[in-house]
Order: C-alpha cells, then sequence, then structure tokens
C-alpha cells in the first residue's frame, strides 16, 4: 500500500477508536479508559465482542503493556473483552502476535472498506421516506431497528439495550438517518467525522425490508452526510450481508478487523 494509503488506513483507525468512545458514551453507566496510546470501554452490558472493547491508539506501544493494562481493566469488572486489531497491516503484527501468545482467540473479523468520493443515491421505493434523526423518538426507533437487524447475524438484544443519551446521537460530527416505510422504522445508518473521516456505523435494515434498496439509499446519504461534514474519505467494517453491498457502491477493501477474545478473568 502506497504512503498515502496507510495514512488513510491510519485516520480511519482512529476515526474507529473516537467512533467508540462517543458510541460507549450513549451508556451513561458505561466505563471508559484512555492512556497514552489505549482505549478501553466496558458498556453495562457483559458481551464481550461489542460492548467490552480494547483498541490501541499509538502503533508503536508495547502490545504486551496493552494486554496487561486491558486484563487488569476487564478483570476488575469481571469481563471478557474483545481486542480490535487491523489483519494485513504493518502496524497490528505484533498486536495479534501477542495477543495470540496470551491466549485471544479470534471471534469475528470483517474488512475495513473506504470510499473516497460521494456516493450515488437513488431514490427511495413507493411508499418509503428518509428522516435524518432529530430527537430522542427517533432515537429509540433508530436503536430498535438495530436490535432487530443485527440479531439476524448473532448480536445479542443487550448490545443496543443500554444506548440511553440520545443527545449523542445529535452531537455536531454525527448525522444518524432513517428510512420508513408506512410510517414504520425499517432502515438505518449513521455516520461519526473525525480525523477527516467518515465513519459510517450501524447500517441495518429489517427483514421484511431488506432487498428493496433501502440499505443501499441509508448508506449513501450517511456517506455522503460526512463529506458534507468535511471528511476526505469515507470508511466502515462491513458486516457479511453488507460487503456486497458496499462493493457496488465503490468502497475497496484496505485491510481486516479480527476481534481477538480474551480469555474468561
Amino acid at each position: 500500500m502506497s504512503p498515502g494509503g496507510d495514512q488513510l488506513r491510519a485516520r480511519a483507525h482512529l476515526n474507529l477508536v473516537d467512533s467508540s468512545r462517543q458510541l460507549f458514551e450513549l451508556d451513561p453507566g458505561a466505563k471508559i479508559e484512555s492512556g497514552e496510546g489505549w482505549l478501553f470501554g466496558a458498556g453495562r452490558s457483559s458481551h464481550p465482542a461489542i460492548s467490552n472493547a480494547a483498541f490501541r491508539i499509538d502503533d508503536g506501544l508495547d502490545p504486551a503493556t496493552l494486554l496487561e493494562r486491558a486484563q487488569a481493566f476487564f478483570g476488575e469488572r469481571g469481563r471478557s473483552f474483545s481486542l480490535w486489531a487491523r489483519d494485513g497491516a504493518a502496524e497490528d503484527r505484533d498486536l495479534i502476535a501477542a495477543a495470540e501468545a496470551a491466549g485471544l482467540e479470534e471471534v469475528h473479523a470483517m474488512p475495513e472498506m473506504v470510499l473516497q468520493r460521494r456516493a450515488a443515491e437513488r431514490p427511495l421505493p413507493q411508499g418509503s421516506e428518509l428522516r435524518r434523526l432529530s430527537s430522542a423518538d427517533d432515537a429509540e426507533d433508530y436503536w430498535r431497528v438495530a436490535t432487530a437487524a443485527y440479531a439476524s447475524i448473532g448480536f445479542p438484544p443487550e448490545v443496543f439495550a443500554f444506548y440511553e443519551d440520545h443527545d449523542g446521537l445529535l452531537a455536531d460530527n454525527v448525522a444518524a438517518f432513517l428510512a420508513y416505510t408506512d410510517g414504520e422504522p425499517v432502515s438505518i445508518a449513521m455516520t461519526i467525522v473525525s480525523h477527516g473521516i467518515a465513519g459510517i456505523y450501524w447500517v441495518g435494515s429489517l427483514e421484511q425490508a431488506r432487498g428493496k434498496g433501502l440499505g443501499w439509499t441509508v448508506t449513501a446519504v450517511a456517506t455522503n452526510a460526512g463529506f458534507d461534514f468535511g471528511a476526505e474519505a469515507a470508511s466502515l467494517q462491513a458486516s457479511p450481508m453488507g460487503e456486497s453491498l458496499y462493493e457496488a457502491m465503490g468502497y475497496e477493501t484496505i485491510c481486516s478487523y479480527r476481534l481477538l477474545l480474551s480469555p474468561p478473568p
């Protein structure tokens, strides 16, 4: 990858870390610790793959130091956690090797994809409308769709149950969108912008709304909202259901994230 590509990957990673912090802050009971080169977030949910996560911010931070701190932070809470590491990227080779040596095992992997231009928007199907989230009621609709949509790929409802601080979805660097069909919320996507990157998060559609183009529409609108905020590129971590859609939109894979689960404390 070119030096410019390395920089893009680095900024996309920083966006993931900062966006994760903002999402953790939607849970008023979450505990967050950050230091010189790391971020740990423990939500009220004990789910180890999403609600309890560790990130390395400084690529030069000794992985043994990071793991020791993470094990202490989550161990105090009686939790396992998932370490987010970039596979296929030189920056995290040492981190992955140290994590595996410490007994962490992969539980999930997803491609990291980027788009460096605006996305082509498509019209909504008849009977549907698009709204930008603007109130607490809209936020409740958003997380109801997320809960149902992600259940089909194994996410337990508790992952979203504690996102109660809806003001966080109205922050200056956030735009969240919902598509409604016949007045019912059925499809969602959001962007969180930092480091010149529009991070696209929690894209999903209810099962009965899939195959109608709503996923493309909400993702494209969220992507372009990020560019309207001044982002130079968009990034996302693709689910198995979404990867082909994002490829069709022009997103390209630059590496993969591996979620490495720690042994029980």
